[in-house]
């Protein structure tokens, strides 16, 4: 009898591949997204020196009250499209439904290809701002936490530094801070820290979580932001990497930001910033677009935003960098 082992013809499986992405983006919970405005439009203001000055005083008999007022002033949205497209020639189509082809879709793969590009960017752009700006902590890029969020023991730092981010922002805006972001390193160094696992040590077998390190802070919401991305430049194969985390001020040394995140967008709802978005001819925030490239025999999948990142109140945030320490 033959060997069936020796005359199977070599071909790819039908339902297993391997990708690569992000497996989510925090960007979205950082900055609240502002939907269907104006590509120019301003935000109003109010002066903050102007609701914390103490004004009012005795009205005598037939005299006037004292007199006050606030000035507002405007920070201003000038959105801009980001856009990505990708091609599909009819040889990868046609060929794609051979019975030994890879398990492609070639469709549906440029789409989700292009539209993972425009997260990616978005991602990067709010955790540029974030990571670069000078907050209520100060200094351009962040106060530096000297790699003390690390440590095991005694000199861990990170409980002390957060209650004084809580108190300077709260300070100098009146507001509390409820959310904090972190990176993927010192989260996960965090996880060995004394200081924090002994005031968990009865709850959840003493594991540390994210929902658990925001009740222990009275946080609304820790995230992680564990996104990468490739430096390096693209070579002939298209195989070239070099991975970075996005949420990082100084690559390997890690990040931590500390600030208040209105529930929702509204009138006189103090925010450190927003994210603006305008809409399509369908009222979506996001387009995605086709076109027929006939003398390539290809069509092309075209997925475009068009946003601005508005800086509202750096008051509103305390950033530490370096935070993490090998």
């Amino acid at each position: 009898m033959p060997n069936v082992r020796e005359l199977m013809v070599t071909g790819p499986l039908q339902n297993v591949s391997v990708a690569y992405r992000n497996k989510d983006y925090i960007g979205d919970r950082v900055f609240r997204i502002l939907d269907k405005v104006d590509p120019k439009a301003k935000i109003a203001i109010y002066s903050k020196g102007a609701w914390f000055r103490d004004e009012a005083g005795i009205r005598g008999p037939g005299s006037r009250a004292n007199r006050t007022g606030f000035p507002i002033d405007w920070a201003s949205i000038a959105t801009k499209e980001y856009a990505i497209a990708s091609e599909v020639t009819d040889e990868d189509r046609r060929f794609a439904k051979s019975q030994m082809a890879p398990p492609l879709q070639p469709d549906q793969d440029a789409i989700e290809f292009a539209a993972n590009k425009i997260d990616l960017k978005k991602e990067v752009r709010i955790a540029a701002m974030i990571t670069g700006g000078t907050w209520a902590d100060g200094n351009i890029a962040g106060e530096d936490a000297a790699g003390l969020w690390s440590p095991k023991g005694d000199t861990n730092t990170f409980l002390d530094d957060v209650a004084f981010g809580r108190k300077a922002i709260q300070s100098v805006s009146g507001v509390d801070a409820n959310c904090l972001a972190l990176d993927y390193a010192t989260y996960e160094a965090l996880k060995q820290c004394a200081a924090v696992l002994d005031k968990i040590k009865y709850t959840q077998r003493g594991v540390l979580t994210t929902d658990l390190l925001a009740a222990l802070l009275d946080l609304e919401d820790v995230m992680v932001g564990k996104a990468i991305v490739n430096t390096a430049k693209e070579n002939k194969a298209g195989t070239s990497f070099t991975s970075k985390y996005i949420w990082e001020v100084n690559a390997g040394k890690g990040m931590g930001f500390l600030f208040n995140r209105p529930a929702a967008p509204g009138r006189k709802i103090p925010a450190p910033g927003y994210q603006a978005r305008t809409a399509y001819e369908d009222g979506q925030a996001r387009r995605t677009t086709t076109w027929r490239e006939a003398a390539e025999h290809q069509d092309v999948y075209e997925v475009a935003e068009e946003s601005d990142l508005v800086l509202v109140d750096a008051a509103l945030g305390y950033l530490w960098k370096d935070t993490f320490a090998t």
